[in-house]
């Protein structure tokens, strides 16, 4: 029996979904949330985890292979480990992964494994108190890297997301370098992107892969590692420590012409880029509980995807509809 698959206009085979659960989240991220007039989306018009699943289901007959859970913060919803393990069990997934803030993993790690996640993704934007404090809202490190440390010691794989900021961590890239190989942990640098509160950080902004690359040049040197199947789009380094870190250039040096992805926010839209605010309105035919009609709605999103974000020409001023929160990342 052959595998489904599922291509866009251009050929592009859809493989990844990345499902918000809920925009809620118990950080104040300040390049993610507005500082002001924040609403949260109404309980009602948040997709229920039944019209999740059944979502998850129609993309998987398609042929999605990958389901990434995210927020919001995701371990903030009540029975988000029944639905990890729930996809998981689906026939057809390969893998199932969650991204997190790591503030509730402690408590979550054990169930998180037991519905067969293999590995996570944390958010870690600095390793010095204070910093992290200022953009997290207030909230403390230590309670994140106590939750990595006991991911790790229960068999969990961890990843770290760091967003690269100009002229606000940047220069914490070298110490990331030393985090990664002390702590054997993949640590991601993601340039900078202006979604959300990109007012505030226009005189920081966007430091580009290849800069980054010659901050850690100037300490390591490094070569390209190959990546696995199903891996994202960072390209991955050994440094000459022996740590393990990749860069993601959404802005620098997007990888449009391979993207293998689709995303659902906790409402039910079906966005077929992070950098674009096309979507179309799932909700109606997912609510419906008709199959069809939701494998429908998805093949006509396909037909929004471009060939490529036009970010740095058609939205770098004017912002976006939607925060990272209300997007799911």
């Amino acid at each position: 029996m052959s595998t489904p698959k599922i291509t866009d206009k251009f050929g592009r085979e859809i493989r990844y979904l990345r499902i918000s659960i809920t925009d809620r989240c118990n950080f104040r991220c300040r390049y993610c949330m507005p500082i002001h007039d924040f609403n949260f989306i109404p309980h009602p018009n948040i997709l229920s985890y039944e019209e999740m699943m059944l979502a998850v289901e129609v993309f998987v007959e398609l042929g999605v292979r990958k389901v990434r859970v995210t927020g919001g913060e995701p371990l903030v919803r009540r029975g988000v480990d029944v639905f990890l393990e729930k996809i998981g069990k689906l026939e057809g997934i390969e893998e199932v992964t969650i991204t997190t803030n790591g503030s509730l993993l402690k408590r979550h790690a054990d169930s998180i494994k037991a519905a067969g996640i293999r590995r996570i993704n944390v958010s870690l934007d600095s390793l010095k108190e204070e910093r992290y404090a200022a953009i997290t809202g207030g909230f403390g490190m230590a309670q994140i890297l106590e939750g990595i440390q006991y991911a790790k010691s229960i068999g969990l794989g961890v990843k770290t997301n760091t967003v690269a900021i100009k002229n606000f961590n940047h220069d914490e890239i070298l110490d990331f370098c030393e985090f990664a190989k002390e702590n054997d942990i993949n640590v991601r640098f993601i340039e900078f992107m202006p979604v959300g509160n990109f007012d505030e950080w226009k005189d920081t902004g966007t430091i580009t892969g290849k800069e980054i690359l010659e901050i850690i040049g100037t300490k390591y040197k490094y070569e390209e590692i190959q990546k696995d199947k199903l891996a994202g789009p960072a390209v991955n380094y050994r440094l000459s420590n022996g740590a393990k870190i990749g860069i993601i250039t959404p802005i620098s040096n997007h990888f449009c012409a391979d993207c293998d992805k689709l995303r659902i926010t906790a409402d039910g839209k079906l966005r077929p880029c992070l950098l674009s605010d096309a979507e179309i309105d799932l909700m109606p035919a997912i609510r419906s509980g008709d199959r069809e009609a939701v494998r429908r709605e998805i093949i006509n999103g396909l037909h929004l995807k471009e060939k490529e974000h036009h970010l740095m020409s058609e939205h770098r001023d004017e912002g976006f509809k939607r925060t990272m929160s209300k997007i799911g990342g």
